[in-house]
């Protein structure tokens, strides 16, 4: 996984004081791709650069450690591809499970990060809270999202009890104040975005007249793709229309990741859907649209490709990881102005619930950017340094995660694990 071996964790030389053990849990894990399992892809990386051990607990068949330090382990509870019973059968499962581990007296683990766990099972977030004062845990959990169903709002009140709280954006903040109440303290904690992978991409190059549009998001119907259609069937009358002879006919690469959460199993007919709106609008697939592969390791070939990065959300969205990732590769950004898009600096467009509507209003934004490509350059710069300056993952995410950490377990009185045994890329199945 080579482009994923600069950036957190490369070069970082260790911290001075106690090494910590941090186990990390989310449902999914690298290769299964996704905005959070990116994060902390690059976070354990991070850490673990930083000489700390970091443990993940997932249900991802396949999980893999991205690097020496980080151990993998999976149980078929927090497996979203199967069945999850949300019972106390369940929890208990868990319990025993969590408690394994966390008590290796080689490297035991006092302090839980927990990742979206107020999602599709309970099971999880109650195992260890029943577990926390038995073995003096720490338990933080960052929501990602929120779901505003009574049964998901139900669900999140279950990690309601745990110490710390963090949302990725104010948005998100509002949102998660508005189901825990007051007494949880969400606080905003921006995820920020490993640079190292993609301050390295070039410029664009002004004299490019094969311009590329990228969506980088899973193929679900909420994250835009038949408006990024629609919008290219705009682009390509506009470049018809053209009065100049070398006017850019773009093409759209719409990720189509192989190995990723499917929340509704909806992933196979969408898919379908859209191959029959590309044949609808007179456009090749293949040639105009695109379904590109795109595990961990792609996306920085994809940004380094595009020409403009179009993030056409249908829904609130709670931040976008990907937006800031296309900036931070100095490619210019358009996004609908919905739930915490708006925070990370991207050119919004009005929502509007008019699908076609929509499309128009950001085939206008993109081809003013194809057209004059020395102002799409000039916005991939200064999209670039926007993110440089503040969405930097060790300075804004892993530098003051890690000085809360050490605060927690120093008030538990745990000691680190300096001098433990670290594990490094082993994974156990339950």
């Amino acid at each position: 996984m080579a482009q994923q071996q600069t950036g957190p964790g490369g070069d970082a030389g260790p911290d001075q004081g106690p090494k910590l053990h941090v186990g990390l849990v989310h449902w999914s894990f690298p290769p299964c791709v996704g905005g959070v399992e990116t994060h902390l892809w690059d976070f354990s990386r991070a850490l673990a650069g930083r000489g700390h051990q970091v443990t993940v607990f997932t249900g991802s068949v396949g999980a893999c450690s991205p690097c020496d330090g980080v151990r993998v382990l999976r149980h078929p509870l927090l497996d979203l591809s199967a069945e999850r019973p949300d019972d106390d059968a369940s929890m208990r499962r868990l319990c025993t499970w969590f408690q394994q581990v966390c008590t290796d007296p080689d490297a035991p683990v006092h302090l839980i990060h927990g990742h979206n766990l107020h999602h599709f099972s309970s099971a999880p977030a109650r195992a260890l809270h029943t577990l926390k004062q038995e073995l003096g845990l720490v338990l933080l959990h960052t929501y990602h999202s929120i779901w505003r169903t009574p049964e998901d709002e139900e669900l999140a009140r279950t990690c309601a009890v745990w110490d710390v709280h963090h949302a990725v954006s104010d948005f998100l903040v509002k949102a998660c104040t508005d189901v825990l109440g007051e007494a949880a303290h969400v606080d905003r904690t921006y995820l920020g975005v490993n640079t190292g992978a993609y301050l390295g991409i070039p410029d664009l190059d002004e004299a490019e007249r094969h311009p590329v549009v990228l969506l980088p998001a899973r193929l679900i119907p909420n994250k835009g793709a038949k408006v990024a259609i629609r919008m290219l069937k705009h682009l390509v009358v506009l470049a018809e229309k053209s009065p100049r002879a070398d006017s850019p006919r773009p093409r759209l690469v719409l990720t189509d990741p192989f190995d990723t959460v499917d929340f509704h199993g909806e992933r196979g007919s969408f898919r379908d859907e859209l191959s029959r709106l590309v044949k609808e609008f007179g456009l090749s697939e293949g040639q105009d649209v695109e379904f590109r592969p795109a595990g961990i390791d792609d996306m920085r070939k994809l940004y380094e490709e595009a020409t403009v990065v179009v993030y056409p959300s249908r829904f609130d969205e709670p931040m976008g990881l990907a937006p800031l990732e296309a900036m931070c590769a100095a490619r210019p950004v358009v996004a609908t102005g919905v739930g915490g898009l708006g925070e990370g600096g991207s050119t919004l467009v009005a929502p509007d619930a008019d699908e076609e509507e929509l499309a128009s209003r950001f085939a206008r934004e993109v081809w003013r950017l194809l057209v004059v490509p020395a102002e799409a350059r000039a916005a991939g710069r200064r999209a670039r340094e926007h993110v440089r300056d503040r969405f930097d993952l060790e300075r804004v995410y892993v530098e003051p995660m890690l000085a809360e950490y050490g605060r927690l377990v120093r008030g538990t009185g745990q000691a680190g694990t300096s001098g433990g045994h670290r594990r490094s890329t082993a994974r156990q199945h339950v």
